[in-house]
């Protein structure tokens, strides 16, 4: 665990939605304002540099097909489907500081009650395991709602595993079954 370090999780536990996209379209603004010719660079964890542009940048929903709340994404320029960074609260966080903590207390299954846990929660499902061990012909977890029950699996200061239970009789909009 790092100490002293301060991590998405840590920092933005009150965080709202709000502030979120109110951040998001005030970094978005400038981008549609800035000068091409000096442009921004975010460094990932691994030292590779990734521009900032709007090219590569974009709104992605929290919640799947419920599109009312959303967030920032920054996307290497090879895989623009895989967001490498979040933007939240006026900076960039990478995915994998996304997925830690410095908090001791954060061990173990803990409940998902925070917007910036529903952000873990969602780099776990759509970035981590789609894009990592996923198979080809495996059906994705669908995306977690906004208030759906969920606990994060944190070991030694990083969300490692997730689970989430769908309360019967609940109607799947997009494949319009019922669990």
């Amino acid at each position: 665990m790092d100490i002293g370090m301060e991590f998405p999780v840590d920092v933005l536990a009150s965080v709202s939605h709000e502030d979120l996209e109110r951040s998001a379209h005030s970094c978005m603004s400038e981008l549609l304002h800035s000068d091409p010719e000096h442009s921004q660079y975010f460094t990932l964890t691994t030292g590779r540099k990734v521009q900032i542009c709007l090219s590569n940048v974009g709104f992605i929903p929290l919640y799947g097909a419920n599109v009312k709340h959303k967030v920032l994404a920054l996307f290497a320029p090879e895989d623009l489907f895989t967001a490498v960074a979040l933007f939240m609260d006026d900076q960039w966080y990478a995915v994998e500081d996304i997925l830690r903590t410095a908090d001791p207390a954060r061990e173990g299954l803990v409940k998902v009650r925070s917007v910036a846990e529903r952000i873990v929660l969602y780099v776990l499902n759509r970035i981590v395991y789609r894009t990592n061990e996923m198979s080809a012909g495996e059906v994705p977890f669908l995306c977690h709602g906004e208030n759906g029950f969920a606990k994060i699996l944190w070991k030694s200061g990083e969300a490692v595993g997730f689970y989430s239970v769908k309360p019967r009789g609940l109607l799947c909009q997009l494949l319009q079954l019922s669990y």
